[in-house]
This record gives structure tokens, C-alpha cells and sequence, in this order.
């Protein structure tokens, strides 16, 4: 790989940036790290990328501690001196006005103010990586500060976070019966999962009843446990609903959002497409012209 090629688009990654405490033998320090990222929920253990002879390295190899400040975009000056300074040229932390201080409660590192996030650690493992060690903390403490926003770091240069984009949902009125249906399979998750099939014939789309206690019908779909085979759960419902089907392995998402007066439900259904082996004349059938969902789902 040619080196000057990889240095110029490597500028391209777009990071965060935080700020890394300690307090060890080599006193009092902070340092800049864009590499810096949460691996694990339970127990919360989050990795930082550092250098073996910082002093940020030999404080927390000695202390097995750090204090982890995600960078808010008010913190360029103070990123600017973390990341521009040495601790064997200068106590970097006092610094006139650079930095403000929260009291650290479970370690002796100190831990900086005015940050979106800021993480007690204790150290979990250190695993030399290239050039750089992964530097891997368990946090003991965690907080946040919502009314903040991060400073973005993209090809040399600082950045903030701007208008939202929204992901791309198509938006479908439902009356209050199938909103009520969703909602309930929903179980209270932000998007509900479903697979379906979509099966047409004459302009039509073949339906069925979900339960036996509901006179609601839609195409068949099926709500798949997490990590199941999409295919497989779908043909294993259609030969449980009695019909020997032919399935098209070539998925369709559809993205919805279903909306009802003041309330919504987001569904990702993904479809495939698929025809009936018997007869069709004793199945339902429904025009999906005058039913929004059928007709965005079947289009």
C-alpha cells in the first residue's frame, strides 16, 4: 500500500475526541485521543488507543485508573493543549483557564468539566496493537450531560454535529384497530421486525387472518426471534397456515412508520416475494388500492 496515499485518506475517518486523565507516578495528566470507543454494554468496558511512552501510558499502567472526558464543541482549546503538549514539557492541566474540574469519585485521576461524557475507569487489559497499545477500562462511574454536543474531528479540523436526518420512512395512516394490532406485537420496541410474503394474482393480494381472535387481515408475516433465518421462519408459518407456497429468496425492505392521530409505530418489514403451488380460487384475496398499507406494502 503506497504511505503517502493511506496518511492523506486516513484524514478522512471522522472521530470524536476525548480526553484522557490520569494521575501516577509521573503526576497529573491529560491527553487527546480520537481513538476512543465503548466495546461492551454489560460489563461496560471502553477502549482508548494510546502510545507506550506517553505518560498517559506509564501513569495508568502504574495506577490501573484513568478518567475518560468525551469532548463537547466548546473544548477545541482544551483539546488543542491535550493533544499539542507533552507532560515532560509542561503540567498541562494548569494551564490558566483551560480546564474546569469535577471531583472524581471512585479514582484519584482528576476528571474534566464541560464534557458530554465522562467515565471512571479501572483497568481491565493493555494489548499492544500496531503502533499504538489498546488501553481497555471497566467504568465504575458514568455521567452525561444531555444540553451538550460533541466536537467532531474530520480531515484535520474541527466540526459540529448539524441538522438531524432523519432515516427514510414512508409514513402510513392507520385507523385506531390496526395501529392497536402493531402496537401490541410490538411489545414496546422502537421498530418492530416483521418478515412477510407477498403473493399477487389479477391485481390482487393474497391475505390471511393473524389469530383466530381477530377479523384483522394483511399479507403473511410472521415477528422472527432475533439471529432466526428469515426464509426459514416464513416458509415454516405458511406451511403451519396450510399453504404449499414457492418463495423468492431475494428480500425487499420496506421502512414505515404507521401513524394514528398522535401516535406512532415504526415497522421495518422485510418481503419476499413468492406464488401458491395449489389452487388458488378457495384463498383471500383483497385490492390493495384502497388500503394504504396492503398498497405500500404489495408495491
Amino acid at each position: 500500500m503506497n504511505r503517502k496515499t493511506a496518511e492523506k485518506a486516513q484524514r478522512y475517518f471522522t472521530t470524536g475526541i476525548s480526553l484522557i486523565t490520569s494521575f501516577g507516578p509521573h503526576g497529573q495528566n491529560v491527553m487527546a485521543a480520537e481513538w476512543t470507543m465503548q466495546i461492551s454494554y454489560k460489563p461496560m468496558l471502553i477502549a482508548v488507543f494510546i502510545h507506550e511512552n506517553s505518560v498517559t501510558f506509564k501513569n495508568i499502567k502504574k495506577t490501573k485508573e484513568f478518567g475518560i472526558n468525551v469532548s463537547s464543541e466548546r473544548q477545541t482549546m482544551a483539546v488543542n493543549i491535550a493533544g499539542g503538549y507533552s507532560r515532560r514539557e509542561i503540567d498541562k492541566l494548569k494551564i490558566k483557564e483551560a480546564f474546569e474540574f469535577l471531583p472524581s469519585r471512585k479514582i484519584k485521576s482528576p476528571m474534566i468539566a464541560g464534557c458530554i461524557i465522562n467515565v471512571e475507569c479501572k483497568l481491565v487489559t493493555m494489548k499492544k496493537l500496531g503502533d499504538h497499545t489498546m488501553v481497555v477500562g471497566k467504568a465504575v462511574t458514568i455521567s452525561h450531560d444531555e444540553a451538550k454536543k460533541p466536537l467532531i474531528y474530520h480531515s484535520g479540523r474541527y466540526f459540529q454535529i448539524g441538522s438531524l436526518i432523519e432515516p427514510f420512512r414512508k409514513v402510513v395512516t392507520v385507523d385506531d384497530d390496526v395501529f392497536d394490532w402493531f402496537s401490541s406485537m410490538s411489545k414496546g420496541k422502537f421498530v418492530l421486525k416483521c418478515v412477510g410474503l407477498i403473493i399477487k394474482s389479477n391485481n390482487r393480494v393474497l391475505v390471511l387472518k393473524q389469530t383466530k381472535n381477530t377479523s384483522y387481515l394483511t399479507i403473511p408475516f410472521v415477528v422472527p426471534k432475533r439471529g432466526t433465518e428469515y426464509l426459514k421462519i416464513l416458509d415454516f408459518y405458511m406451511q403451519k397456515s396450510g399453504l404449499s407456497t414457492t418463495i423468492n429468496n431475494i428480500p425487499i425492505l420496506k421502512r414505515l412508520t404507521l401513524k394514528n392521530k398522535k401516535k406512532i409505530q415504526r415497522i421495518n418489514f422485510v418481503l419476499f416475494e413468492g406464488r401458491l403451488k395449489s389452487n388458488i380460487k378457495d384463498h383471500i384475496w383483497k385490492s390493495s388500492k384502497l388500503n394504504p398499507l396492503l398498497h405500500i406494502l404489495s408495491n
